[in-house]
């Protein structure tokens, strides 16, 4: 919409005033979540509950009205239903409010009367020209400023990923696995029915967001799918997008128009439009943070040429199979690595198949050996990126410090996947990460996020479209 822009948008995710406009005194409703939300969240600036009898909720005083409040109001939360949010809506273009999020559902997606009430809140927001995040959304946190306002009350992690989703569901399911991952969130948006603000707007803002280096969107459809793959196309020559599009099957179809109220649209077409714009697209919520998490803590490598080194041959086979339908290539060692391979396995010990991938079987388990064997594969001229895989095991030292010294010696990109669990290898994964080199534990999700590296690294190169099938 018209002046809802990257800099209309501003007072939305950074508001310095907030009112949360039907907020109850009781846990089970969504008003008093929200405003739980904010308070845990450590939001600095100014709160403002409003409800015609209550007097004070959460230790905060309560407001009878907007016009009861003696500040002007950047930013409404509306936590009311959806015929009363239309006239909130209203009330807040007459306050000068810049902006609103609307948590209601029972719009478009309900059928005709709900068609017809949306209609009515969108002529009431350009009327004001005010944004809408939503209606019928989780809300939206920014991270960055300690804003949050959806209605469940969370902290999660800082970093520089932000996520764009069209489902509340699944955005609790990327934040949480976030979490799991140990990567860190900047801002989430639950852009609902998307009735004045589209995806492309929020990645118009999010270009040019410092605060965020890598964008993850899930979505189901649009109203504007031309203008989203465009959009996201000339992000993505600036900092990485990742897409997950769901409503693959014409059944789902009928769902996501009761859902959300947009048409799902053929999934294939999607898929061949953002690979003609160079978008990475993932199949999963978990092939979504696994990209992303790479994206934001690794270099892009200088080509397409994946190293491999493990000494369990299963997870570079199933590796594999990601990998070179994703424009990869599993190059052979230069007869220099190989010279230094024999060196470092000794013509004393079990024969290792000197390939890549470069299996080591029983003599990978020495973490001095794997450390030597990791260093030689990354000097390789012919390795752009090093996966590195290691089982768990209980009397063996994970070889974390051989391949911090080989992924600092060389700087090229280091992705390791752990055969384990997450409690096995937390103190890993803390330590790699906050050095940069993302930590995984199944062969999947490993083989995507060297995927999405090399995407991006080739499109900066000029390299064309690389797309993850």
């Amino acid at each position: 919409m018209a002046g809802a822009g990257p800099a209309g948008l501003h007072h939305v995710f950074y508001p310095r005033r907030v009112a949360v406009i039907g907020v109850t005194d009781t846990p089970d409703r969504v008003g008093y979540n929200i405003l739980e939300s904010i308070l845990y969240g450590g939001f600095t600036g100014e709160v403002y509950p409003i409800h015609p009898r209550h007097e004070q909720v959460l230790g905060c005083k309560v407001y009878k009205s907007l016009e009861d409040i003696p500040e002007p109001v950047d930013l409404a939360v509306i936590c009311l239903n959806q015929h009363a949010t239309v006239e909130a809506v209203e009330s807040c273009g007459r306050a000068g409010v810049k902006g609103v999020i609307c948590n209601a559902g029972g719009y478009r997606e309900t059928g005709e009367e709900g068609y017809d009430l949306e209609r009515r809140l969108i002529s009431v927001a350009e009327k004001y020209r005010l944004p809408i995040i939503g209606p019928n959304t989780l809300g939206m946190i920014n991270n960055d400023y300690n804003f949050y306002s959806t209605f469940y009350p969370m902290k999660v992690p800082k970093g520089k990923v932000s996520i764009i989703s069209q489902s509340g569901g699944i955005g609790l399911t990327v934040i949480h696995m976030a979490i799991d991952e140990g990567l860190g969130i900047n801002k989430f948006i639950g852009v609902g029915n998307c009735s004045n603000l589209d995806f492309a707007d929020y990645l118009d803002y999010l270009e040019n967001d410092d605060s965020t280096a890598v964008i993850g969107v899930f979505i189901e459809g649009t109203s504007d799918a031309g203008r989203f793959v465009r959009t996201a196309g000339k992000v993505a020559r600036k900092k990485p997008v990742v897409v997950y599009k769901a409503g693959r099957l014409a059944a789902a179809d009928y769902y996501t128009q009761t859902h959300t109220g947009s048409a799902a649209g053929s999934f294939h077409l999607y898929r061949d439009i953002l690979h003609q714009h160079g978008i990475f697209i993932v199949n999963s919520a978990s092939e979504l943070v696994a990209a992303c998490k790479a994206l934001a803590l690794q270099p892009l490598p200088g080509g397409n040429r994946v190293g491999i080194l493990t000494h369990t041959a299963g997870p570079s086979v199933v590796m594999i199979d990601y990998l070179v339908p994703a424009g990869c290539v599993i190059p052979a060692l230069r007869e220099e690595t190989i010279r230094r391979v024999k060196q470092i396995i000794g013509s004393d010990n079990p024969p290792v198949i000197l390939k890549n991938p470069l299996d080591a079987a029983g003599l990978g388990f020495n973490r001095s050996t794997y450390g030597g064997l990791a260093e030689a594969i990354m000097a390789d001229d012919n390795v752009d990126i090093l996966i590195a895989v290691y089982c768990l095991h209980k009397n063996w030292e994970l070889p974390v410090s051989g391949l911090m010294a080989a992924h600092e010696k060389h700087k090229k990109p280091l992705i390791v996947n752990y055969i384990g669990n997450w409690m096995g290898c937390r103190q890993d994964q803390e330590f790699m990460q906050k050095a940069g080199v993302p930590l995984y534990t199944a062969p999947e999700k490993t083989a995507v996020a060297a995927a999405a590296l090399v995407h991006y690294g080739m499109m900066l190169k000029g390299g064309g479209n690389l797309d993850c099938k």
